[in-house]
Formats: C-alpha cells, sequence, structure tokens
C-alpha cells in the first residue's frame, strides 16, 4: 500500500533548485495529468502560505488547469484574491510542488473551479530513500558504459543487479571493466524494456570482489545517478512501476 505523502510546503536551497525542477512543459503537463488521473490530494497554500484547502486536480492542458473550489466560499474569496498560491501534490510517491501568482474562478465541466496557467516550472521534491528494483534475472537489463577517451570511446556492457531513481548496483567479471570507487563515467545508457532508453552520468560509490565456491570471480559496484534529467527520470519510474505490478500479480 502505497503511503500517504506529507503535503507540507517544501523549503529547499539553490542547489536542490536545480536537482528538482523541470522546465519541459510536456513534463510538466504530463505529471499533472498524471496526478489528475490518479485524483491525487492537492494541498493549495494562499496568502501568507500558513491557510490552505484540500482540492482534487480536475483537468490539465497544455494550456493551464483546474481546479476543484472549496465547499467554504469564504476560503475560495481569499485564494481569488491572493497574490501568491503554492501547489502542492504528489506523483508517484514523490512530492510535486510550484507557486502560482492568481487563480481565475470559472466552470469545469458545469463545476466551479480554479484555473491557473500551466506553470514554466515545478519541482519533484524526493527526499525519501528509493525504492530499489531487483532486475529480472532471467533477462537482467544491461548498462552500456563507453570507455576511453573521445571521439574512440570503446563501450563496455555490464549487467544490473539492481536499479532505483538513485542510482544502479552493476555486476561483471574482474576482467570485464575496470571500475574505480570515485570515479564518473558520463554518457551510460541503459534499455528499459516497453518503456524507453535512458542515459545517464554514474558514479562508482562502492566497489567489491567477490569469488564463487567455483573459483570465479566477479566484481558488483553500486553507482550512484549525478543530476539525471526530468525524462529519463519519468521513464526510470515508469519502468519500476510496471515491474511492481507485473511481479503483485504473481504474488
Amino acid at each position: 500500500m502505497e503511503k500517504d505523502i506529507p503535503l507540507k510546503i517544501e523549503i529547499f536551497s539553490s542547489e536542490d533548485d536545480d536537482k528538482h525542477r523541470i522546465t519541459s512543459a510536456k513534463e510538466i503537463e504530463f505529471i499533472l495529468h498524471k496526478i489528475a488521473e490518479k485524483e491525487s490530494r492537492v494541498a493549495l497554500y494562499y496568502g501568507n502560505s500558513n491557510e490552505f484547502i484540500l482540492v482534487t486536480l480536475l483537468g490539465v492542458d497544455n494550456k493551464g488547469l483546474w481546479l476543484e473550489q472549496s465547499p467554504n466560499e469564504a476560503d475560495n474569496r481569499r485564494v481569488i484574491e491572493s497574490k501568491r498560491l503554492i501547489f502542492v501534490s504528489s506523483h508517484q510517491q514523490v512530492k510535486v510542488q510550484f507557486t502560482a501568482h492568481q487563480a481565475g474562478s470559472v466552470e469545469y465541466r458545469g463545476y466551479p473551479s480554479f484555473y491557473l496557467p500551466l506553470p514554466d516550472h515545478i519541482y519533484r521534491l524526493q527526499r525519501r530513500e528509493y525504492y530499489r528494483l531487483s532486475t529480472p534475472v532471467s533477462s537482467p537489463l544491461r548498462c552500456i558504459i563507453p570507455m576511453g577517451r573521445t571521439p574512440a570511446r570503446k563501450p563496455c556492457e555490464v549487467t544490473v543487479m539492481d536499479i532505483s531513481g538513485g542510482g544502479v548496483g552493476l555486476t561483471c567479471s574482474e576482467t570485464d571493466i575496470d571500475l574505480v570507487p570515485g570515479e564518473i563515467y558520463p554518457d551510460c545508457r541503459i534499455d528499459l524494456p516497453e518503456v524507453g532508453t535512458i542515459y545517464a552520468t554514474i558514479e562508482v560509490k562502492s566497489l567489491a570482489v567477490l569469488t564463487s565456491p567455483s573459483g570465479r570471480t566477479h566484481k558488483r559496484a553500486g553507482c550512484e545517478f549525478k543530476n539525471l534529467d526530468g525524462q529519463s527520470t519519468i521513464l526510470l519510474q515508469r519502468y519500476v512501476t510496471n515491474m511492481q505490478r507485473e511481479r503483485s500479480k504473481t504474488q
């Protein structure tokens, strides 16, 4: 069962701003559409940002979004009069937040609603530990790592043991690739079946050399994604969600 995300306003540093900001209009529309589709709760803060109403996102298009109004007319009036509104909701267990400067009062499919222009950026604020998905043993994911210097970089294919929004666990024979703790490897590629391809820079955070009972030696590396872009993050979350759904059917 998914836990509710506390819909409190998130305060973050300038470093976090760059890390969590999404500016692609298509991505923004996609995320907000999913919030509306799931009927996820939305906290709409107004006034001095200490007051809020809990509403539902009714609809989204490439121009703006419609939120249901409160049964309390006084609250609705204060929302419309407010010059600063903060939208807080969640998408796939990750907090989504953005600021708007004014709401209009309109009708949406016969219901009184607030209208906000589509924001030029939103924040996806993941503060919890990432869910780590073990990849299928029968058909594991592969991480393609370019090696050597450009332009003649020789790619190396490594097996992905597990994957999350934060990084990957890799395994390979001891002689396959020289993975070095602290080293950064740009332009890595992972194909996610039925979802798409993600491109990422990874940093090796830990490395272990293990020997099996048969005497065969292999390496296991824990790697962190560095500044994974918004599109790759969405594809990765979609893959994890699909795999969780498929596995729940067999349990």
